[in-house]
């Protein structure tokens, strides 16, 4: 069964002057699906409406969708600024910094949970063993720990960032 472009713009038309946030018609192979930024109080568009709607549920379905919460989107991370790791690459060398570089390649989150403060900030005093950050693979959580005692310099992965191998996360400056 086929629609015609005059069926859609009344359809179109009628679902305009409904008062819902979303309704869903097919008919045959062919499917509309309207949503629209409204509260979630607001009725649904019901199958029994008037109009060019009425007309096509004869040879039809139509489905009215019920109003959803706007979907639940984690903050983005910020950006951090991109720092040249080979500095510190290269005072580590030194011995006055320690860079701490990921275990395995995962998911760097820099606290335990969502709206947690982080586990550490730029100028942190941290001991050996204190945990900086948590690794995620598989939703296997592992502690990303301080390998030395000193003050975090720089913080190279933002939280949520996935990270490889061997790749710098965090400079602790070495006391």
């Amino acid at each position: 069964m086929e629609i015609s472009i005059d069926e859609i713009a009344d359809l179109l038309e009628a679902i305009n002057k409904l008062d819902c946030a979303s309704v869903e018609v097919t008919v045959g192979e062919v499917s509309i699906v309207v949503r629209r930024g409204a509260a979630l109080d607001t009725p649904v568009a019901s199958t029994a409406a008037a109009g060019p709607i009425a007309a096509l549920e004869a040879r039809s379905s139509v489905k009215s969708v019920p109003s959803l919460p706007a979907p639940y989107l984690p903050t983005p991370p910020i950006a951090a600024p991109k720092i040249d790791t080979a500095v510190w690459l290269e005072q580590e060398a030194q011995g006055t910094v320690f860079v701490v570089r990921a275990p395995m390649i995962g998911t760097f989150y820099s606290a335990k949970a969502p709206g947690e403060p982080s586990f550490v900030e730029l100028g942190t005093s941290v001991q050996q063993g204190d945990t900086l950050g948590l690794m995620e693979v598989m939703k296997l959580f592992n502690s990303l720990v301080a390998q030395a005692a000193g003050t975090v310099e720089a913080i190279f992965a933002c939280n949520g960032d996935m990270v490889e191998f061997d790749q710098p996360v965090f400079a602790i400056r070495t006391t």
